[in-house]
């Protein structure tokens, strides 16, 4: 045999190897959606927290604290539209290369695919940014940013994203040198380079002013506001002779994404009550910073902003809290059809109720110009529950209020002025008025939930739930798991309850994605998903990894070349289009 057919003998051996590792190895995780959970990481390891949030493609990135003996990892995963894990993040890929035991996290998306993640490790606070791509983002520190210390370790910081792919983050901060019995609201509004936007220092800024000792904030909420910037109420004590509490304030202000106050607006902002703490003479449980924040803020869709807040008050045989919402315009005066008084939101008997930061105030736009807030209600040391009533832009109640058990809770508003909230119980009865382990979604009507439930009496079964809106009316449930299932698990809904599979959608007018090597330039692709505004195009190599990628809707139809692929090595590759919703396979072939 002469050494040319050796050569093509052995290249047509070394394509099929190729072929059959792409086969092998590259296929990515497959969940797609149907009657069971999709597995998004399978260990027998306790997973205490879990958050879940969109990717903007219809998907979600969930984020889950694994513990091991050194204290725990912290790891992210992409799980795509349809259910299967996106093969370019591997089996997780890690959010901090640090050991530690952390006691809660959260995500917030950032427009593009990536997410930023907080977490608390004792009462220290941490901030990290993931890409699109699965990995941490130049500019981050691999052990995450350190931003600071709350009072305590059930403190929770408060973020919302800005609108432009950045973050607002803010948390309570002591007031040094005044000591640890008065704090102070700090924020950051960073962007995903880790550095600060908007005129805003990457360190950082004191939203409220921690110039007097005497003045403790003891709660906040903060949202973002329509041009970009921020809303931010708080509420306000002092400090008294021998630990007594006087009297504070309940206000609010809007600043600018630079951080200044907006035109109109002082740094002191708005009075909208004052806070009387005559109640606490009467409830010797209650402290002055409590894990509860009794503040929320939420936008509207004017340029405006929803506050809801709470009151203490003795009535002779309970302490009693007032809770109520109070419409701001964009100046700071109440909007039209409100009183600066608000609308009340009910009753809570407290004594010493507002144990952790489960039982805070809430409040969320609903995206169709009103509010959905939320008030914890305690029936029993079994029946801790949360109720959200919905009131339009004057005020007027609307159909969309939902509840469920505070433990865990997880909201995601729907996008049609309703909202799905999740909670779980983490283990069974220990006596007859107490129910068994649970995972539960709800969403408001119309809409059915999804809910499980299984005796557990002497094991933890559930360890924590995440949950996000996926941004065409649906959600993602994530959860973790230890008896049963051994894992971190996901399942889809939609408006009619849980989403068991995925219906094909035809391409019409020809192949769905055609892609070649061209030498001297690289790999070029052609994506014609019928119907799509916008096309993700991604090149993964054998072992999974992202090489290439191009997101912009100008992919749609067009010739495209990947950039970055006109020297790659040869060998097989595959190519991926998406609009969120579907994904085309092809492979190529590069020939050097």
């Amino acid at each position: 045999m002469s050494a040319v057919s050796q050569r093509v003998r052995y290249m047509m051996v070394a394509l099929f190897l190729a072929w059959l590792g792409l086969v092998i190895l590259t296929r990515p995780a497959h969940g797609a959606w149907g009657a069971d959970p999709i597995t998004v990481h399978a260990t027998a390891a306790l997973c205490p927290a879990v958050s879940a949030i969109d990717d903007g493609h219809y998907g979600a990135l969930v984020v889950w604290q694994e513990n091991d003996a050194a204290g725990g990892h912290l790891k992210a995963q992409h799980v795509l539209a349809n259910g299967d894990l996106d093969p370019a993040w591997g089996d997780g890929v890690a959010v901090s290369d640090v050991d530690a035991a952390r006691g809660a996290l959260g995500a917030v998306s950032d427009a593009s695919g990536g997410a930023y993640v907080w977490w608390m490790q004792d009462a220290m606070l941490f901030l990290t940014h993931v890409s699109a791509g699965g990995a941490i983002t130049p500019g981050w520190s691999a052990h995450g940013r350190n931003l600071g210390t709350l009072p305590g370790s059930a403190g929770r910081p408060a973020a919302t994203a800005d609108g432009s792919g950045g973050i607002y983050l803010g948390w309570l901060s002591f007031q040094i040198p005044f000591g640890s019995t008065s704090t102070y609201v700090r924020a950051v509004h960073l962007g995903p380079a880790g550095l600060g936007v908007g005129g805003w220092p990457t360190s950082g800024r004191a939203v409220t002013s921690p110039s007097d000792p005497d003045v403790i904030v003891n709660s906040f909420g903060l949202d973002r506001a329509s041009d970009g910037g921020v809303w931010l109420a708080w509420q306000t004590l002092q400090a008294g002779p021998m630990g007594s509490a006087l009297p504070g304030e309940v206000r609010a202000v809007r600043l600018t994404p630079a951080g200044a106050p907006a035109g109109g607006w002082t740094a002191d902002g708005v009075l909208l009550a004052p806070y009387d703490t005559g109640f606490m003479a009467h409830d010797h449980g209650w402290m002055m910073s409590q894990p509860a924040s009794l503040v929320a803020a939420a936008h509207d869709d004017e340029a405006g902003a929803f506050v809801v807040s709470t009151q203490g008050e003795w009535d002779g045989a309970n302490v009693v809290f007032h809770a109520t919402v109070r419409h701001l315009g964009p100046a700071g005066a109440p909007a039209p059809g409100w009183t600066p008084d608000g609308q009340p939101l009910g009753d809570i008997l407290g004594d010493a109720a507002f144990e952790g930061p489960e039982a805070s105030m809430r409040a969320f736009a609903d995206q169709k110009g009103g509010v959905l807030a939320g008030v914890p209600f305690f029936g029993s040391e079994f029946s801790a529950l949360t109720f959200f009533s919905r009131l339009s832009p004057d005020g007027a109640p609307l159909d969309g209020g939902i509840g469920t058990g505070q433990q865990g809770l997880e909201f995601a508003p729907r996008g049609d002025g309703g909202m799905f909230i999740a909670s779980f119980k983490p283990s069974g009865a220990s006596g007859p008025y107490e129910p068994d382990a649970y995972i539960s979604v709800a969403q408001s009507d119309p809409g059915a939930g999804w809910y499980e439930s299984k005796a557990s009496p002497n094991a933890t079964r559930y360890g924590d739930v995440g949950l996000t809106a996926t941004g065409d009316g649906g959600a993602i449930f994530a959860w973790s798991q230890l008896v049963d299932r051994q894992g971190i698990f996901a399942i889809r809904l939609g408006t009619a309850g849980q989403v068991t599979s995925v219906p094909p959608t035809p391409v019409v007018g020809g192949p769905a994605l055609r892609v070649r090597f061209v030498k001297g330039e690289g790999v070029r692709a052609v994506a014609s998903l019928a119907g799509a505004t916008n096309v993700d195009l991604a090149l993964y190599d054998l072992a999974g990894r992202r090489v290439a990628q191009v997101r912009s809707d100008a992919t749609l139809g067009a010739d495209v070349l990947l950039p970055g692929t006109r020297d790659l090595p040869g060998g097989v590759y595959f190519a991926r289009a998406s609009d969120g919703k579907r994904q085309v396979d092809q492979k190529v072939l590069v020939l050097r």
